[in-house]
C-alpha cells in the first residue's frame, strides 16, 4: 500500500479546460513514452480547477481558457505568478446538428429567433465558464442577447455544451471552434467576429515548487513544436 502512495504521490497531475481534453491526451501520450512518472489530467471548466487549486487541490500545471483565472491563482500562489505563458488561442462559434441548418455568413436577431426557435441555446453557464462568458460577450456586441437571453441552457463546462447540441437535445450552441472542428456530429452555422469579444487565449502555468524534471519537461512540452502541431490539428490557433 505504501509503494502505491509513493508511486501516486509522484504522478504528474494536470489541471486543464474542458476543451483542451483531445489535444492534451495526445500530447500526454507522446510524453509518456520518455517519462519516468505517470501523468493525470483532470479536466473541468477553468473556474472550477482554480477554485480547486486555490483551495489546496494537489496540481502540478494548470491551463486555463481565460487569463481572468491566471490572474485570480497568481494574486496567492507566486509560482504561478512567475511561470504564467500564453500557450494558444481560439474562435468561437456557433454550432446545431449536422445537417440541420444551412451555415450563414450573418446573423441578426431575427434569424436566431428562427434558429432557436421553441429550444434552448447551449452555452457554458456565463456565471463562471470561460466560453460562456466569451458567448454572452459577442452576443451582446451584435445586439443578439435579447433574443438569446431567455433562452440559454447554461452548462457546467463548453464540451457540455457541446455534448447537448451533438444529440440534437438543442438545435444551436456557442462552443470554440476547436470543439466543432472536423466534428461529424455538429455544423458550424456561424463565425462570431474577433472583436466581438476578448481574446480567447489559453495560458499554462506551474502550480507548486516540485522541482521535478518530469513536471519541467511536460510544460516546457507544451510550447513545442510538436504540441503546436497537435493544437492545430485539433482546430486551436497557434502562434
Amino acid at each position: 500500500m505504501g509503494g502505491n502512495q509513493t508511486a501516486a504521490a509522484k504522478d504528474l497531475l494536470v489541471f486543464a479546460a474542458a476543451s483542451l481534453s483531445n489535444p492534451l491526451k495526445q500530447i500526454a501520450e507522446t510524453y509518456a513514452k520518455t517519462a519516468k512518472h505517470r501523468i493525470r489530467l483532470s479536466f473541468a471548466s477553468s473556474s472550477t480547477l482554480a477554485r480547486q487549486i486555490s483551495k489546496g487541490a494537489p496540481a502540478d500545471i494548470y491551463i486555463s481558457a481565460n487569463e481572468k483565472w491566471m490572474d485570480f491563482l497568481a494574486e496567492s500562489i507566486p509560482e504561478i505568478a512567475a511561470s504564467r505563458r500564453e500557450v494558444i488561442s481560439n474562435r468561437l462559434v456557433m454550432i446545431a446538428p449536422k445537417g440541420s441548418l444551412q451555415p450563414v455568413k450573418s446573423l441578426d436577431g431575427k434569424r436566431l429567433d428562427q434558429i432557436l426557435g421553441n429550444g434552448r441555446l447551449a452555452i457554458g453557464d456565463p456565471d463562471h465558464v470561460p466560453a460562456g462568458i466569451y458567448a454572452v460577450e459577442a452576443l451582446q456586441a451584435l445586439k443578439l442577447w435579447q433574443v438569446a437571453k431567455s433562452k440559454l441552457a447554461r452548462l457546467n463546462n463548453v464540451r457540455a455544451a457541446l455534448a447537448l447540441v451533438e444529440r440534437g437535445a438543442t438545435p444551436a450552441g456557442i462552443v470554440y471552434q476547436s470543439d466543432a472542428f472536423k466534428n461529424k456530429n455538429v455544423e458550424v452555422l456561424y463565425k462570431f467576429p474577433a472583436s466581438s469579444h476578448r481574446r480567447i487565449s489559453y495560458w499554462a502555468a506551474r502550480v507548486n515548487k516540485r522541482h521535478d524534471h518530469d513536471v519541467e519537461y511536460f510544460f516546457k512540452t507544451l510550447f513545442t513544436q510538436l504540441a503546436k502541431d497537435v493544437f492545430k490539428r485539433h482546430g486551436f490557433l497557434v502562434n
